[in-house]
């Protein structure tokens, strides 16, 4: 039986976004108890092979709240929203996954990057999770950096430019934003 929901976009049907955003629901985050009741970032998912210039590839932010219907899961990308960054949509962000695991829910989004650039390389992308108990952050990494002397291919060309295997590297930090 397949339980997962799929949500689209950021703000989904959360009515009560504003005022978690507005108030940062600190009363929340005084208490001892309440670092239970915070999201946890599980781990990203792929990418299953390294991220090659010119290709299609993809990251999964996966995390688990208690709070099912008020918590959101989302990339940052250079610390704006992922359709501010990239307009064009060569990087988007996936529909949010949702699966129920006991008394938490799992959340799963993914990053979708259209055709990997060198932009892609040296942008900061962060996935955030927040529920009215907190915010967990997780910062990818690209390992190694591209080499400056490779550039992008050239669809004239049809030359694919191979780069060292990377897998990128998580950053775990929590805030009481």
């Amino acid at each position: 039986m397949d339980t997962a929901r799929r949500r689209p976009g950021v703000m989904g049907a959360v009515p009560w976004l504003s005022l978690v955003l507005l108030c940062g629901c600190s009363h929340f985050q005084s208490s001892d108890a309440a670092s239970g009741l915070r999201p946890e970032i599980i781990t990203p998912l792929k990418p299953v092979k390294s991220p090659t210039l010119g290709k299609r590839f993809s990251v999964s932010c996966q995390a688990q709240s208690p709070f099912p219907r008020m918590t959101l899961i989302y990339w940052l990308a250079n610390g704006s929203f992922v359709e501010h960054q990239y307009p064009d949509e060569a990087v988007s962000e996936g529909d949010v996954v949702t699966e129920p695991r006991g008394t938490r829910v799992l959340l799963t989004r993914e990053l979708l990057f259209r055709s990997f650039s060198r932009r892609d390389w040296s942008t900061s992308f962060l996935c955030m999770v927040r529920n009215p108990a907190g915010l967990e952050k997780a910062l990818v990494h690209w390992d190694p950096e591209p080499p400056a002397q490779i550039s992008e291919p050239r669809q004239e060309t049809r030359q694919d430019v191979q780069l060292p295997a990377s897998t990128p590297t998580v950053d775990r930090a929590e805030s009481t934003e």
